[in-house]
């Protein structure tokens, strides 16, 4: 009946409009920069939209070396990415404060990515390549009352370029420092006078920065393999694309480095926080590093591996039904498997483990829109299935077997877990043109999610194999209304406001981790976060400057929200997602793209968050209350000089930017041990194009060396050291590609 009651209410508010039946006449100026976003799953005017979106072509992807969608961060103001665990593992996004930093196979993240319209679903398809991509949108705040799936924290919609009606493609050759090779190639195929193909791969080969001192470790690295096939087919009222990719990754996991606290092991002084990695610190067992360089470490990784292998499937069709209505379907399946093994402590074998995940999704959208000339109204259902089946160990204090007074301390724990999702909802939104300078926007939408969850895990001590040590089943259902009320005031053909309050909501759910008892597995359970958004924004074009000015302010204010804490009293390790009571977030951004003669193009973004406060929580020996959002800057700049100019006969482009993090934490406690500091990140590339078909280039990566580290992971209590997972070193290529 909900369901039901959401679609007709949409309609009665759309019919009551004294307007239905009529296109809206907004006033337009000649010569006006048109900036043009599916941030509403239909192309519009950036101007007409009451959503915080940034807009990235993919030429400016390829031109920055962009590898993956953990990279898109430094392009937006308020968001952040990383690998967490390692490349391969599950990423974590945020986005104004918003985020999940956990490596779970099983979270859901708040960010959701849209991959030509298929939602990516749980935290295993967060991360892919991207090549051959025509545009990137980033939108922030909550998304629900259009998009497949409730996300409280913002999404990425990704466009492949489609296939076209005439022979053409390009070939490219990239080779750096590292032993990085990447080659990249599409091709498109006219296939009849209404269907076309494209073809695109893309191959990466390449070892991390971080060198291996270790006798019987290695250096780490990945081969990425990726293929993707786009046919498209299309009549006067009707039409189809279809998608198949795959992705074969195979390599060996980055190499941690394990940063001794003490100074004295005896007495138990520790280091001071600044000394942190350091020779001059030491763990519980006296190891210190035997190098002061950043990208050098010990650890023993001779049997780590990772292997992942996914495919995916899509096929999408629309059908003008009249000049007026219109109805499209997306129906898509996605399978991925995967295997890493990850070491955490360095030399010593004390806590290593793997993640093994095998995940199936299916999803199906139907939607039905109808443009008039005063209105747009888009309503449909959305449904989802993904199957998630984990098997994961945990291997602690090995090395203690071989000593007989130690040995009762070592354990192995086998995990096997399976979590079945299903997400049913109804959407519908309207856009109202109530005079030429008001639009109103209003959304609403109904979602039924339950998870289905049966967690076993077997137990391997000293002298004992313990099977079914705990076997617990359940299941998490919610049901939750959420929507959006919006309205945007066009001041004039270069100008618009817009005023939007969104009701975020997210479903709770099972968080299969590494639990060591019974009693911390039964207590995964996490419920729904809730979100109430109030956001005012800006959006300018001034001619005379030929600039466009962005603005936007937000405040949020968190009910349930869903945290990542790390227990850290215990000798093993205890993270688990719970909801941490209720938060305030608060926060401006700016975008700025200025050009300021033809040859010159400057982008220039700005992020503050003044206030991103977690709840009150509290729960055994953890109680927060105040601190600082994990994973969240106060500052975040980013900016990017373009310059192109003729030489030779051809076209010289030069380009230089950077990304700027100030300090945050890696955890919910302020630990000041798992404090990151702020950096910047500098790259930049020249090109050189002779004529149409060439293109020559240089390129550069963390120009200036800056050390830095994608994870501080707290191993405090068990080892008297903090994990650290280190960014990538400095990196210098060339690449030469060519257009047919």
């Amino acid at each position: 009946m909900s369901l039901v009651k959401l679609l007709y209410g949409s309609a009665a508010i759309f019919v009551s409009s004294p307007f239905a039946g009529h296109a809206a006449s907004v006033p337009e100026e000649q010569n006006i920069e048109v900036i043009q976003v599916k941030a509403q799953k239909r192309l519009q005017d950036i101007r007409d939209v009451s959503v915080a979106v940034t807009l990235v072509d993919g030429e400016q992807i390829e031109r920055q070396q962009i590898k993956d969608t953990t990279q898109l961060a430094a392009l937006a103001p308020n968001v952040k990415s990383s690998k967490v665990a390692g490349e391969g593992t599950t990423p974590s996004f945020n986005i104004r404060g918003i985020g999940m930093f956990d490596y779970n196979t099983s979270t859901i993240s708040p960010i959701a990515i849209y991959a030509d319209d298929v939602v990516s679903g749980g935290a295993n398809f967060l991360d892919s390549n991207l090549f051959d991509i025509q545009r990137v949108e980033i939108l922030r705040g909550p998304q629900g009352t259009l998009f497949g799936r409730n996300t409280t924290g913002g999404a990425i919609l990704i466009s492949s370029r489609l296939p076209e009606m005439e022979f053409g493609g390009y070939a490219g050759l990239s080779l750096a420092e590292h032993d990085y090779q990447r080659a990249q190639a599409a091709v498109n195929l006219p296939l009849g006078e209404q269907t076309a193909a494209r073809l695109a791969i893309n191959h990466l080969d390449y070892d991390y920065s971080m060198q291996n001192l270790a006798p019987n470790g290695q250096d780490g690295g990945m081969r990425q393999d990726s293929l993707r096939l786009l046919v498209s087919s299309e009549w006067d009222n009707f039409s189809v694309l279809f998608k198949l990719y795959s992705e074969d990754w195979r390599g060996a996991p980055k190499p941690i480095y394990s940063a001794g606290i003490l100074k004295n092991p005896v007495s138990g002084e520790r280091c001071l926080p600044a000394d942190l990695g350091s020779r001059q610190c030491v763990d519980s067992f006296g190891f210190a590093p035997a190098t002061d360089d950043f990208w050098q470490t010990e650890a023993d990784t001779a049997d780590k591996r990772h292997d992942t292998d996914s495919w995916g499937t899509s096929l999408q069709w629309q059908w003008q039904l009249n000049q007026i209505w219109s109805l499209k379907s997306i129906t898509a399946y996605k399978d991925l498997q995967r295997f890493h093994s990850f070491d955490s402590d360095g030399p010593g074998n004390f806590i290593e483990g793997s993640l093994g995940s095998d995940s199936e999704f299916f999803s199906q959208e139907l939607s039905l829109s109808r443009e008039g000339e005063y209105s747009f109204w888009q309503m449909g259902l959305f449904y989802l299935q993904e199957q998630l089946s984990q098997d994961s160990d945990l291997d602690l204090f090995r090395d203690f077997r071989a000593i007989p007074s130690l040995a009762a301390n070592a354990a192995q724990f086998f995990y096997h877990n399976k979590l079945d999702n299903h997400s049913l909802s109804a959407y519908s939104q309207v856009d109202y043109y109530l005079n030429p300078q008001w639009i109103l926007t209003a959304g609403l939408r109904f979602t039924d999610e339950s998870t289905e969850y049966h967690a076993v895990s077997d137990l391997d001590v000293e002298g004992a194999f313990i099977p079914s040590l705990w076997d617990i089943k359940g299941e998490v259902e919610d049901g939750e209304w959420s929507g959006k009320l919006a309205l945007v005031q066009k001041m004039s053909a270069q100008t618009s406001l817009y005023y939007s309050y969104s009701r975020g909501y997210k479903s709770g759910g099972y968080n299969g981790g590494y639990s060591t008892s019974a009693e911390q597995a039964a207590d995964s359970e996490y419920a729904p976060e809730r979100l109430n958004a109030w956001e005012v924004g800006a959006r300018l074009y001034l001619p005379d400057w030929n600039m466009n000015l962005d603005m936007a302010a937000f405040w949020y204010r968190y009910q349930d929200q869903q945290v990542f804490v790390n227990q850290t009293t215990g000798l093993s390790p205890y993270h688990v997602l719970k909801n941490a009571g209720d938060s305030r977030i608060y926060g401006v951004e700016l975008s700025l793209a200025y050009t300021p003669f033809s040859q010159l193009m400057l982008d220039f973004n700005l992020g503050y968050l003044p206030k991103a406060e977690l709840g009150e929580y509290r729960e055994g020996d953890i109680y927060v209350a105040g601190t600082q959002l994990p994973f969240t800057s106060k500052w975040n700049f980013s900016g990017l000089m373009q310059y192109e100019m003729n030489l030779a006969g051809g076209r010289m482009l030069a380009q230089l930017g950077f990304d700027y993090q100030s300090s945050f934490f890696f955890d919910q406690n302020e630990n000041p041990y798992l404090e990151q500091s702020g950096y910047s990140i500098w790259h930049g590339r020249l090109a050189y194009q002779p004529n149409e078909a060439w293109e020559l280039a240089l390129w550069g990566k963390n120009l200036f060396n800056r050390e830095y580290n994608e994870l501080r992971f707290d191993s405090i209590a068990a080892l008297s050291a903090v994990t650290e997972l280190r960014g990538e070193a400095r990196q210098l290529g060339v690449e030469v590609n060519y257009h047919f």
